[in-house]
């Protein structure tokens, strides 16, 4: 057997029961002049007698601590060169980067707002942001501040029909000062099992959350609809009693039908005779929780959390009236002008009301051509918004002749067919 095959045995044996080899420093350092004398990492670690990993790791450790062994060759001569060269290199530097700023680590032009410029410009212009794609990443991040990049991304393509780039998101708001929020691996176990009711009313979720409003202590119920993510109905009670989920279901079901199933927890509220008798008497089943397993009730828990980063962890009320009106134009807000991730980037309205089909089709028609998208909407007068909300049997536009600087455009549903320009 090899001296080579010998080694990659050894390895594995020891991989196999667990054990780790330590290497000296000056194995180490002969695996980082391997190295850099060109010869690639899994032919040192073949050499070496280690892993792969274990070459990058040093590598990584000495470049950090600037202690990485001088390539093979005249080394003096090298860095008599590199000394020499060094004042002209840092010149030629500072002329190619003048006006460019490092965006993502690459350097780009920089643009101001005065010049009426995109402040993130890349090397292609023409792959680029204009300044109004900012601007309304800004201002959807100044009005949701919780959100990001992908999160941002649904709103921009379901209010403004605009596909752009989560990295594009990122860099916009790493620019303006935004730092991005990088979140934890998926913790070990089982991959979650997605459940989602089959139509509207199938099943309605409910759970109280505690907040404080001028120093006293309230209960919020939520009561959320699980297909399509719509609160049905709120409440803000001195405690979490069973006659607060009668009469919030109550003017939910009065509103928006009654439903065919009520998912909670096992509360207290939750848990007595007076809303048993009121479920068995509106034929409504009651779906209970598991206990310790939170997970059936994840929804309207996440809405929960939602309102408190994105309403109490960010207003100041001073009493419990203010409050309470502030509560409401939030669900107004989350149900109509909020596009929701769980849901294809519709907003909770959409799925309740029936017209997801027709408002992904108004977006996808739109977006086809992002960069054709603003003049579609301003100047012909029509918004997503508009498509996505009138009524059935109302008059849609979908084809129109029109003359843009001399030129006959036929547009229908977002594309544009130019025809030709207009001889005097």
């Amino acid at each position: 057997m090899s001296s080579k095959a010998t080694r990659r045995k050894q390895r594995t044996d020891q991989q196999r029961k667990g054990t780790r080899r330590r290497y000296s420093a000056k194995e180490r350092r002969q695996a980082l002049e391997l190295v850099v004398a060109g010869m690639s990492r899994p032919d040192v670690a073949e050499a070496i007698g280690c892993s792969v990993e274990s070459v990058r790791v040093w590598y990584k450790a000495a470049e950090a601590k600037g202690t990485l062994p001088e390539p093979p060759g005249n080394n003096t001569r090298i860095k008599e060169r590199k000394e020499a060269n060094g004042a002209k290199e840092a010149a030629e530097l500072a002329g190619a980067n003048e006006g460019k700023q490092e965006v993502g680590g690459a350097m780009v032009p920089v643009r101001t707002k005065s010049s009426g410029q995109s402040i993130y410009t890349p090397r292609d212009p023409g792959q680029g942001l204009g300044l109004h794609e900012e601007e309304a990443i800004l201002e959807y991040k100044k009005k949701f501040p919780s959100m990001q990049p992908a999160q941002l991304k649904k709103q921009l393509k379901r209010f403004k029909g605009w596909r752009i780039s989560v990295k594009a998101i990122a860099r916009v708001l790493k620019v303006n000062g935004y730092e991005m929020v990088h979140r934890g691996s998926r913790p070990e176990g089982p991959d979650p099992i997605r459940f989602e009711a089959p139509r509207r009313g199938a099943l309605w979720q409910a759970d109280f959350g505690e907040f404080r409003v001028a120093g006293e202590r309230l209960h919020l119920l939520v009561v959320l609809d699980d297909f399509s993510r719509f609160a049905v109905g709120h409440s803000l009670a001195d405690s979490p009693e069973a006659e607060v989920v009668v009469n919030t279901l109550g003017e939910a079901i009065a509103r928006h039908g009654k439903p065919e199933a009520l998912r909670t927890d096992r509360g207290g509220a939750f848990s007595s005779g007076e809303l048993g008798r009121y479920l068995e008497t509106e034929l409504i089943d009651h779906i209970v929780g598991r206990s310790y397993h939170p997970q059936g009730g994840g929804k309207v828990e996440s809405l929960i959390g939602t309102v408190r980063r994105e309403l109490w962890d960010v207003e100041h009320f001073a009493d419990r009236q203010v409050a309470e009106r502030r509560l409401a134009s939030f669900f107004e807000s989350y149900n109509e002008r909020r596009a929701h991730m769980g849901i294809d980037g519709l907003t909770p309205a959409d799925r309740f009301f029936g017209r997801g089909d027709r408002v992904l089709a108004a977006i996808d028609a739109v977006s086809r051509q992002r960069q054709g998208s603003l003049a579609l909407l301003e100047r012909s007068g029509a918004t997503i918004e508009e498509l996505s909300t009138s009524r059935s049997g109302a008059p849609l536009e979908v084809l129109r002749l029109v003359i843009v600087d001399g030129t006959v455009e036929l547009r229908f549903c977002g594309a544009r067919v130019r025809l030709g320009t207009i001889e005097v």
